[in-house]
């Protein structure tokens, strides 16, 4: 599991400490006596602040798609995966958080806030808050299955409530999006709204959205496609903004918590991610992703076993570091891969130029990668400015050494605490790029490539005109290693031209990668890009289509079967005698079909 992206943070105290930390993230709101706070769980309902519960609700939201992202992330190698085996990397363990922050937290709260709406002033509490409760509802049954719902929350009738059938609960969930928005009508009720400021109308967009995301999971295409008032663009994208406070309490993103510390960086970076986005060699080449140098933050020039593109005697070439520069016996020690040959199963297939290093100096790891921790904090590539709030990476790709061959320190920055955006980031959870991307499967699903073309193409497009905006974040930054507007338009038009040139479908080789990549391939690769950071659907995506086929190979042989759902957390079933654990991890979903993905 991701060492780095904490998602078993502690669950915040449900009231005073929810409002503290509404009050360090919205500073200027009006003051409230704490003198006069009380405990909601202790007084009667009639008693409880309804904008306190409404700010636990938004937290215990957060918390649950964050925990959704990291472990979607991980299983689509949008992250990097620790852990050689499936089923010892998702335990039991693993969706305790979000089945409490919907059963303990979002569910009573909820309820609490109905009870006190009996003249309707708080309509915009009650829609805002369904809306995020069907959308995790409808997270927990896409990673596990059923759960509890028509019994749950009911102790007194139903003290051990047993499991609704997951086609069950999206309908239920799908019914609480239609009351959420017929509530969200305006109003000039002043609360504090971590997501839209009080906007009703982009609380609809996201409640539309969600119906369309939903329509996309049952293969509802036509409804996909006829999906209106949805996120379109930035400005309405769902997403929560953490803060630069560093106590009481901490608000800033967890990655860049775990990254910007005085040890240096504390997780890994996906290899595979890396590779993709680094084109052949960066600036040298032209055909690198415009978003690598926001999403990575390099603190190294060179990862050992990999060539560096260098300028020598005036031309661009690929010179591999000799050992008076790499320092092969001190780096061997903090990349042990460098120095072993490369797992049989991978030899001779794309995996071979990503699996132990990526070049230009992105320092990560392989899918499944298990080895020991070694001191490589201030080596190792950094998130970086999206969305974690960290540094943007204006290192360069290459340098004339001519024929130097003395060891030559090209950067002396690396992370550390305060550096970059201060932890300013996002949690990205439905952006207008999905919608982009959404669409273009439909049209694919519906056999119209060229419509499908124009939706991957926005998608792009919409992505990196997001992703740009968060270069100002990092007020030291040396914003001319940004791509310019004629990179970013190249680069569309050649992803663009590279969809439309590819063939609806193509085969597999004996290693099962594709002989070439096609249409959903592609798609499926630029939709991963755009979810960095937010990575729950990928994993619908995947099982959803069994694409896109290049994902990372597991550096591990036989590491089990790829998870078709996650376990039912241990916190429910040592406590309920009525709901039984599964025995493995292939139990599929309602709406999965079973299609699968050469890749495991």
């Amino acid at each position: 599991m991701d060492n780095y992206k904490y998602q078993n943070m502690k669950k915040i105290n449900k009231y005073f400490i929810a409002f503290l930390s509404v009050f360090a993230l919205l500073q200027g709101c009006e003051s409230t006596d704490l003198d006069k706070l009380n405990d909601p769980n202790i007084l009667g309902p009639e008693q409880a602040d309804p904008t306190l519960l409404f700010n636990s609700i938004q937290l215990n939201f957060r918390s649950a798609v964050t925990t959704f992202n990291n472990l979607g992330g991980q299983l689509s190698r949008i992250d990097f995966m620790f852990g050689r085996v499936y089923r010892e990397n998702f335990s039991p363990s693993t969706l305790n958080g979000p089945w409490n922050n919907l059963y303990s937290g979002i569910m009573p709260d909820l309820a609490a806030i109905e009870n006190l709406n009996g003249d309707g002033s708080l309509n915009f509490h009650v829609g805002a808050s369904k809306a995020m409760q069907a959308h995790v509802m409808m997270l927990l049954v896409d990673f596990m299955g059923d759960i509890v719902w028509s019994e749950a929350g009911n102790p007194a009738e139903f003290p051990s409530p047993t499991l609704d059938d997951g086609q069950a609960v999206y309908q239920a969930a799908l019914t609480l999006l239609a009351e959420a928005e017929g509530l969200m009508t305006d109003n000039n009720n002043i609360v504090l709204d971590m997501y839209f400021s009080g906007d009703a109308s982009k609380w609809r967009k996201y409640i539309n959205t969600l119906q369309m995301r939903a329509a996309l999971t049952l293969g509802d295409y036509p409804a996909v496609i006829a999906a209106a008032d949805v996120i379109e663009t930035a400005a309405d994208n769902m997403a929560f903004e953490y803060g630069t406070n560093e106590l009481e309490p901490d608000n800033r993103h967890p990655d860049y918590i775990g990254d910007y510390s005085a040890t240096g960086a504390g997780g890994y970076r996906s290899n595979w991610l890396m590779s993709l986005m680094a084109g052949t060699s960066g600036d040298n080449t032209g055909d690198d992703d415009p978003r690598r140098r926001y999403y990575f933050y390099r603190q190294s020039e060179y990862t050992p076993g990999n060539g560096t593109p260098l300028y020598l005697d005036g031309a661009p070439s690929i010179y591999t570091y000799p050992e008076s520069l790499t320092g092969t016996n001190e780096d061997s020690e903090t990349l042990v891969c460098s120095t072993q040959a490369i797992p049989v199963h991978l030899e001779f297939t794309p995996a071979e130029n990503y699996w132990c290093s990526v070049r230009l100096g992105y320092w990560g790891r392989n899918h499944g990668n298990a080895e020991g921790i070694p001191p490589d904090g201030f080596q190792r590539t950094a998130s970086g400015v999206f969305p974690a709030g960290g540094r943007f990476d204006d290192n360069p790709d290459y340098v004339d050494y001519n024929t130097t061959t003395e060891e030559t320190t090209l950067w002396g920055a690396g992370v550390g605490v305060g550096l970059g955006a201060g932890g300013a980031g996002v949690e990205p959870i439905i952006l207008s790029s999905y919608v982009e991307f959404w669409r273009a499967e439909a049209y694919l699903m519906q056999s119209n490539a060229a419509l499908a073309s124009t939706h991957f193409s926005q998608g792009i497009d919409e992505s990196i005109a997001y992703v740009e905006t968060f270069g100002s974040r990092d007020g030291n930054a040396d914003l001319t290693m940004a791509p310019d507007e004629t990179k970013i338009t190249d680069f569309i038009a050649d992803m663009t031209g590279t969809f439309d040139a590819a063939a609806v479908t193509t085969t597999l080789d004996g290693d099962g990668f594709p002989v070439a990549k096609d249409k959903m391939d592609l798609l499926g690769e630029q939709f991963f890009i755009a979810m960095y950071g937010g990575g729950a659907d990928a994993y619908n995506f995947i099982r959803r289509t069994g694409y896109p086929r290049t994902i990372a190979r597991s550096i591990e042989s036989n590491p089990g079967p790829f998870p078709r759902s996650l376990f039912v957390p241990d916190a429910e079933t040592s406590s309920n005698n009525n709901v039984n654990q599964k025995q493995d991890l292939e139990v599929r979903v309602f709406w999965d079909q079973g299609v699968t993905n050469p890749a495991n």
